[in-house]
């Protein structure tokens, strides 16, 4: 899809952060009507209300637990409804937990699977059917990290997540060229680190997953995040507006950051796969 101007679409995660910016980004590029899904509806409420006061297009919003599959498919009906058929999907929400990998719980680990990766997955399950049965030109956006590319430390559960939406991402535009569903499009923002809430994720963490991680690990990482955000995090809609205009142009792997963040880092790793070396730690800025 080379052109948002006039089109619908679907954000979850869409109160706050890259899921904000990207709402905001289709609305400045033109989009009709842009429906937010977010789990926080105090959050979702006053986000809906400030993109409406910018005066670009329509806004809306829905509740949704990405982590509930009813929650998911009832979004999507809700979406289709009052637009009249979605044509871009960004399937955007995301939560971190922190830990070397054999201190972190099992509730850490159903988390953060359940939003990064079961999220993307009941999306895809809601949207793919209804995109292919409208057979209209549409893309699907799928938020991953720069860390489901090249993994780092103290982060293993949230390196896994987004590993795994990379694969389920690349797997998609694959079973879409199969399916001969060549009017969906497919692409995959791996954001490097930019200023959003992730760092207080578990404000929206189920009661049931509270177990968490609580070691001196867990803390350097989450530390380490939250230093890195307050002191030079990139303002999410700068990057969603850069990611956002590699999908125009066509990229299926997109970033949020301009320079050579993406080469150094991909680089990086691919010399060492190749040699087989084993992986350099490597920072995310």
């Amino acid at each position: 899809m080379h052109d948002f101007d006039g089109t619908t679409a679907i954000v979850t995660g869409g109160a706050s952060g890259i899921g904000r910016g990207l709402a905001t980004s289709l609305l400045e590029d033109g989009a009709a009507h842009v429906v937010l899904a977010d789990i926080e509806q105090g959050a979702l409420d006053l986000t809906v209300a400030e993109l409406r006061s910018l005066g670009t297009g329509e806004v809306s919003g829905v509740r949704c637990d990405v982590t509930d599959p009813k929650s998911v498919e009832d979004a999507a009906r809700v979406a289709w409804e009052r637009t009249g058929g979605i044509r871009v999907v960004c399937l955007n929400a995301g939560v971190f937990a922190g830990g070397y990998s054999w201190e972190t719980t099992l509730d850490d680990w159903d988390w953060v699977m359940g939003v990064n990766l079961r999220g993307m997955v009941h999306g895809i399950r809601s949207f793919i059917p209804r995109l292919i049965d409208a057979g209209e030109p549409s893309h699907v956006i799928g938020t991953a990290s720069i860390a489901g590319v090249v993994a780092s430390a103290a982060s293993a559960v949230y390196c896994t997540s987004k590993f795994a939406a990379v694969g389920l991402m690349e797997s998609l535009h694959h079973d879409l060229g199969l399916a001969g569903a060549a009017h969906i499009g497919t692409s995959v923002i791996c954001p490097g680190m930019v200023t959003t809430n992730i760092d207080h994720g578990d404000r929206n963490r189920p009661a049931d997953l509270g177990d968490a991680t609580d070691t001196e690990s867990s803390h350097l990482a989450g530390d380490s995040i939250s230093q890195i955000l307050g002191d030079g995090g990139l303002d999410p809609l700068v990057g969603a507006r850069h990611a956002l205009s590699q999908v125009k142009a066509g990229r299926f792997y997109v970033t949020t950051h301009e320079g050579d963040l993406w080469d150094r880092l991909v680089g990086n790793q691919n010399d060492d796969r190749l040699a087989g070396h084993p992986p350099r730690f490597q920072m995310y800025e």
